[in-house]
């Protein structure tokens, strides 16, 4: 039998507990397998870990300008890629580590000093990004005004076997201990600072993209915070608007031997494809109010003319996130607030989170789920509404002027059977009546409300040529006659089998083509 609820009730009721609480006073203990979940298992995209050194570099030069040590413009982060040693080498030239600091910085785990204050990292894991991926991972930095070069050094292979091992039963100290080393070096100048990371022996993954300048350039160009190329006619306009409500920071990154630091992938054109490019508009500036009124966001949509979706490899497509001028997550961080989610990939700019509230996850492929991101994103929402009905309005412009220019070669091709007189009067006749059908109908097209005058004009022009044509076949009966000279007999059999000819061919070019060639040999004879 089914005891009833008030049976459930009685039963699950908690007991009164009359002893009161005490304070846990336990051992804690924090298991060696927490640094394959901090490294390798929270950045599975390989090229994460870029963006995680980019990310350190960057707070480190603004704390090197907060100093005095720099001019805002002097900050510079160099990649240095040796394929033939398996080895990357990433420098900037922030304020770098203290001696006193550098050991216990570079061994702690979520233990950052960042948090809580305007740095772009602030969980005190992203130096571990490398572990998985890598045999050996170097650190090294130079404090200002000091003469030595501390270094710490993992080893990754040591440390992934001791995580595998099962007979290994030591804790995170005990693991950090076996695979770590630490070596001090004299520096050549006391007046020089930097940070450098070197990553020994990256994993030979696909494309061998730890390696791949191309791959790396693609990536940092979309997700670091570099300035938009000098190209790009709507750059000055676009950095006005932003820093107006927030420090942008840009950085000078240089990858290989390249001279040209990396810039943002926007273009003065929409890359659909290497044959085909879309025109551009001014950019859309909008502001998002946070939840006390305050502004929760900045950004910008590039309109354009919407062909389509826009491919992954233009690095441009989507409404994509940024924070400290760093994206976060991918093209389609915003695609489920669109009507329909294929509309985001025809889309193109971006939303800069200003609102401190509004916190990248410890993955920085989304965000922390709570009411501030839950206003910014139903705020953005009337914004992709309207990239929709854009979208579907572009969309029908397309096919109006599709449908016209489809109409208009087939206008064409029957003008010019009438024209060559060579087939029965009845084809003659249907043919002079389609046509009318069609100039209605491409006449409709061109007037349709939503295309631009420009491009109405244009088409309307193209219908009045037509329609001329049309008269002047139509005046102009007394012609010369190329079956003339045949009599009436011959002549009927010339047009049927002529009439025939275009009825079964595929190619009215080529049937054509035959029938003045046999027009041209009935003429002499």
């Amino acid at each position: 039998m089914t005891p009833t609820s008030s049976a459930l009730n009685k039963r699950t009721a908690p007991k009164h507990i009359e002893n009161p609480k005490t304070v846990f006073d336990g051992e804690i203990i924090v298991g060696k397998d927490i640094l394959e979940l901090l490294s390798s298992s929270m950045y599975i995209n390989p090229l994460t870990i870029y963006r995680e050194y980019i990310q350190n570099s960057t707070d480190a030069i603004d704390a090197a300008v907060d100093a005095d040590l720099l001019h805002p413009d002097e900050g510079r982060v160099e990649f240095k890629i040796d394929p033939s040693e398996r080895r990357v080498v990433i420098r900037d030239n922030g304020i770098g580590l203290a001696s006193k600091n550098f050991t216990k910085r570079m061994t702690a785990f979520g233990a950052s000093q960042k948090k809580g204050t305007c740095a772009r990292g602030f969980r005190g894991v992203g130096r571990l990004a490398g572990l998985g991926y890598c045999q050996e991972l170097i650190f090294r930095s130079q404090a200002p005004g000091k003469n030595v070069i501390n270094e710490i050094s993992w080893d990754c292979r040591r440390l992934k076997a001791l995580l595998s091992d099962a007979d290994f039963k030591g804790d995170l100290n005990d693991i950090v201990h076996e695979v770590v080393s630490i070596q001090n070096y004299n520096a050549s100048s006391s007046s020089d600072h930097f940070f450098e990371v070197e990553i020994q022996k990256p994993l030979r993954l696909p494309r061998d993209v730890l390696l791949n300048e191309v791959a790396i350039d693609t990536y940092l160009s979309q997700i670091a915070p570099v300035p938009f190329d000098p190209h790009y006619r709507f750059a000055t306009e676009t950095n006005d608007a932003l820093s107006e409500h927030l420090q942008l920071g840009e950085f000078q990154i240089y990858l290989g031997n390249s001279r040209k630091p990396i810039y943002r992938p926007y273009k003065n054109f929409v890359p659909y494809s290497d044959e085909r490019k879309g025109s551009i508009e001014s950019p859309q500036f909008f502001q998002i109010e946070s939840i006390d009124g305050s502004v929760a966001a900045v950004g910008w949509i590039l309109h354009h003319d919407y062909q389509g979706a826009i491919p992954e490899s233009a690095g441009v497509k989507g409404l994509r996130a940024r924070v400290g001028n760093i994206q976060v997550g991918g093209h389609d961080i915003f695609a489920a607030i669109f009507p329909e989610a294929r509309f985001s990939s025809w889309t193109i700019g971006e939303v800069h989170i200003v609102d401190r509230n509004v916190v990248p996850n410890g993955r920085r492929d989304n965000f922390e789920q709570n009411s501030h991101l839950s206003n910014l994103i139903n705020r953005l929402v009337p914004f992709a509404h309207d990239i929709a009905r854009r979208c579907r309005g572009n969309s029908m412009i397309r096919n109006r002027i599709k449908g016209f220019e489809i109409g208009e070669k087939k206008i064409v091709k029957r003008l010019e059977i009438i024209e060559q007189r060579a087939v029965p009067k009845n084809s003659a006749a249907a043919a002079k009546k389609e046509i009318g059908s069609l100039l209605s109908e491409i006449k409709k097209a061109a007037n349709f409300g939503l295309i631009n005058e420009g491009t109405r004009a244009e088409l309307l022009s193209r219908f009045e040529a037509l329609e001329k044509w049309v008269s002047s076949i139509s005046g102009n009966q007394d012609g010369k006659d190329p079956l003339s000279n045949l009599s009436k007999r011959e002549r009927q059999t010339f047009e049927k089998v002529f009439g025939l000819i275009y009825e079964c061919s595929v190619n009215h070019v080529a049937a054509k083509s035959l029938i003045d060639r046999i027009l041209a040999r009935i003429s002499h004879v």
